[in-house]
């Protein structure tokens, strides 16, 4: 083949192969664009589109869950709304019953008006990690950097003030934002069961992208600063009380693991915490005895016949034995439901009480100029027992969060609400 054949066949080669990659590039383009356009048009063009598409499980073709979500729309009235997507990479992967849900996000103003603030389930075992409805227990942590918000096990929810605003004819006073990865449920998709530390920080980027495009549209004053790199996982082992450094280093102070404030024994060994936040309008400490405790008391016990009720509930297999104490702030507090099913009961503020069927005991401050309530929320058949002696524990948790949020009128329950009745 002589040169300038050569030359002729190299150019054609060269020509098609460009041919080609302009035409591959052509599509990968047209695709990027579509997808984009997906997530824009489903969520309003509200949710950064680009940081949505590179989260875990966003390949293959992207749609929206119409079924669930008709999308957000920030023109229309009322919020809150939300936009769910499914992925091509989610729903080839999913099991029966799955529906490839792959990202959802909300927006929502306050005050919110449609919803209550539910505390932990006193029916559920929190610390059991076969529960297939608790895949960690539920300890947030905040989200830090000066953003009011915390991270769950799939997500991320902030809160921007926004005083002086109004939004379909109401006054508001902020607005808020989640942002979940749906896909973090399946192993494939997470970490330990948990968001991967890349998709924790981009779901933070996220929700507080949302939160500040829904102030623009809605002209608020203030914006949410950039969120921290790094934000911790939540925590999943309990540790001793002495141990605890945030949400339950207050009951490490107070040593009432200890004999003899635990004379009885029936207070807890072993604590679950995240760290403390400033900023966040929901705070969790959850506490739980060890089995050898567990043992110990239920022999001690069993007999007497002061705990009956005790007795007639329990056994030695039983490992429910926690209690949960939490705290809420702001509008939060103004719909706290102490009913693990719906919303029929509620803490009312300037009170303190209990509901014996929801086995919540609730106390109320004033943090800020803003409410405040404050639970503790105990395990059954743990309740039957451990009641009476746990007056000690829920003045010392209301007592270090009002100090250390600066909360004044302060109200605790009454004296007769830490008696059980046979």
């Amino acid at each position: 083949m002589d040169r300038e054949r050569r030359r002729t066949v190299f150019n054609r080669v060269v020509c098609g192969t460009a041919v080609f990659a302009i035409g591959l590039s052509g599509w990968t383009l047209w695709d990027l664009w579509d997808r984009r356009h997906t997530v824009d048009e489903a969520c309003g063009g509200l949710v950064p589109a680009g940081e949505v598409l590179a989260l875990s499980g966003s390949g293959g073709e992207i749609t929206p869950a119409r079924n669930v979500s008709d999308g957000i729309r920030p023109d229309d009235a009322p919020l809150p709304q939300n936009c769910v997507l499914r992925s091509e990479e989610v729903a080839g992967k999913r099991r029966l019953g799955e529906g490839g849900f792959f990202f959802s996000a909300q927006v929502a103003t306050e005050p919110t008006g449609w919803t209550s603030e539910p505390v932990d389930d006193a029916f559920e075992d929190a610390l059991d990690p076969g529960n297939p409805y608790i895949d960690v227990p539920r300890v947030y942590q905040p989200i830090g950097g000066d953003v009011p918000g915390h991270v769950t096990d799939t997500g991320v929810f902030v809160r921007l003030p926004c005083p002086g605003v109004e939004h379909g004819g109401e006054e508001i006073t902020a607005v808020r934002a989640s942002a979940e990865l749906d896909a973090a449920t399946r192993p494939e998709f997470s970490a330990d069961g948990q968001l991967t530390q890349d998709d924790r920080d981009r779901l933070a980027d996220i929700a507080v992208a949302t939160a500040n495009n829904l102030a623009d549209e809605l002209e608020c004053p203030d914006r949410l600063p950039e969120p921290p790199n790094g934000i911790p996982a939540l925590n999943t082992e309990t540790v001793a009380p002495d141990e605890a450094e945030g949400t339950c280093a207050w009951y490490g102070r107070a040593r009432l693991d200890e004999k003899p404030a635990n004379a009885s024994g029936w207070l807890p060994d072993r604590v679950l915490e995240a760290r403390t936040g400033d900023h966040v309008w929901e705070e969790r400490c959850l506490l739980s005895v060890t089995g050898e405790a567990r043992g110990a008391v239920y022999r001690r016990y069993a007999d007497d016949p002061a705990y009956r009720r005790f007795a007639e509930n329990s056994s030695m297999d039983d490992k429910t034995w926690w209690t949960s104490a939490e705290s809420f702030f702001g509008d939060a507090a103004e719909h706290v439901s102490t009913d693990p099913v719906g919303d029929d009961r509620a803490a009312v503020a300037g009170r303190g009480g209990y509901d014996p069927e929801g086995n919540v005991l609730w106390a109320t401050s004033v943090c800020g100029g803003k409410p405040a309530v404050h639970t503790l929320t105990v395990s059954r058949p743990y309740v039957h027992g451990a009641a009476r002696h746990l007056e000690p524990v829920f003045r010392a948790y209301v007592e270090d969060v009002a100090e250390r949020r600066g909360c004044t009128d302060t109200v605790l329950p009454p004296e007769d609400a830490y008696t059980e009745e046979d």
